[in-house]
């Protein structure tokens, strides 16, 4: 079935945001009675609550003053550009829906006739289990016809619990095998997710398997 639609993350897949994530897990560390030993994870188990909200505005601020000092993984807003007016363009992200949009804007993807805007951030769901429903429910969209494209094992099975198309792009792997018996090129393999290297090769792969056209 052909993509009609492919949605991306942003930090991490398009961009890499200059987070000091150290502290930022320190701060959420320093509230009480938060157990949570990871962003994520505190993102999932506190979502909407009172701590999260003020772990929320203090990333925020980090975030949006982070969005000047961005940098742009492989040529991202070139990849963009050349798929915009070809196919619906969607972002989710774990970031807050400001500064999100402060960099959908700096890659001038803002500007892009078949940009659906950030169609999930933080501030919206605790997942991105839950954020990828939210998308689909919003869109409307055939599952199969919708292709994400992220750089996080986790976005791989978000994917495939949704019943999208994925491929997940794993940066400066130094090694597939995890644990002596674990290894992320065979889990993936078997979800059915392709896995790149960078998001040009993301794309190519994507033309090949789900007809994407740049040309």
């Amino acid at each position: 079935m052909k993509i009609t639609k492919v949605i991306f993350d942003i930090d991490g897949t398009l961009v890499l945001l200059p987070i000091d994530w150290s502290m930022v897990i320190a701060r959420i560390r320093s509230e009480e009675n938060v157990s949570a030993l990871t962003f994520l994870g505190f993102i999932a188990k506190y979502h909407g609550s009172e701590v999260f909200w003020r772990i929320h505005r203090f990333l925020e601020s980090l975030e949006i003053n982070a969005v000047d000092r961005l940098v742009i993984l492989d040529n991202s807003s070139e990849i963009l550009r050349k798929l915009c007016g070809r196919i619906d363009l969607g972002f989710i992200t774990m970031q807050s829906r400001s500064a999100a949009k402060k960099v959908l804007s700096k890659l001038e993807i803002d500007k892009c006739e078949n940009n659906l805007g950030v169609l999930s951030s933080r501030e919206d769901a605790a997942t991105r289990v839950e954020q990828i429903a939210k998308v689909l429910k919003v869109l409307n969209a055939n599952p199969k016809e919708v292709l994400f494209i992220g750089d996080k094992v986790l976005d791989a099975v978000a994917s495939t619990i949704n019943g999208i198309n994925a491929i997940v792009i794993l940066r400066n792997l130094k090694s597939t095998r995890i644990t002596d018996t674990d290894y992320i090129d065979e889990d993936l393999e078997v979800l059915g997710i392709p896995i790149a290297h960078n998001l040009g090769e993301a794309i190519r792969i994507a033309k090949e398997i789900y007809r994407i056209s740049l040309d």
